[in-house]
């Protein structure tokens, strides 16, 4: 699993766009995946659900989430959430990363 982000153009918020792309890759075992995002800037933590990939049984290959975009008003963070029977152990995880404007 990993979390990636950018702040297009400048990286003073109110001005730039933040920009998160995740991956995932399964063990094997098939089945739906299931992921938001959370962005938070200090004015509250706002949840972005997307919709669920199947994965068939037997795929290992690394997978692209939905990119999530969004103009943060302030410092704060992006959070990347996975859960699903089929992703590696544990069964839920979280990545967070940390942005500071200018």
């Amino acid at each position: 699993m990993a979390l990636n982000w950018q702040v297009n153009g400048s990286n003073k918020c109110k001005l730039g766009t933040l920009t998160a792309s995740g991956t995932f890759q399964t063990n094997g075992a098939g089945g739906s995946v299931q992921y938001h995002w959370v962005e938070n800037d200090g004015s509250g933590a706002r949840v972005v659900n997307e919709a669920p990939i199947v994965i068939a049984a037997g795929d290992v290959s690394v997978h692209n989430l939905v990119q999530d975009n969004w103009v943060p008003q302030a410092s704060g963070t992006e959070q990347l959430v996975i859960s699903a029977p089929g992703v590696q152990s544990p069964a839920t995880q979280t990545i967070t990363q940390s942005y500071v404007c200018r």
